[in-house]
């Protein structure tokens, strides 16, 4: 299967870099007042496990016939 070719504007690079400069430049400040990188990531991945269905899954799984 051939790979399709996609168009991009002639701009698009250059308004790319410029988010990206200023993106590292709010990350330094970010850093220099302080900042974490749990913080700057967007806080703790935390995830609260459903146990009904946690304890399902795994009394499937330890089924014997």
């Amino acid at each position: 299967m051939a790979k399709v070719k996609r168009h991009r504007r002639k701009d698009s690079g250059r308004v790319l870099d410029n988010i990206k400069a200023q993106r590292g430049l709010d990350r330094k400040a970010h850093f220099a007042n302080g900042g974490t990188l749990v913080a700057w990531r967007g806080g703790p991945r935390l995830v609260q496990v459903d146990k009904v269905k946690e304890a399902s899954k795994n009394s499937c799984r330890k089924w014997r016939a």
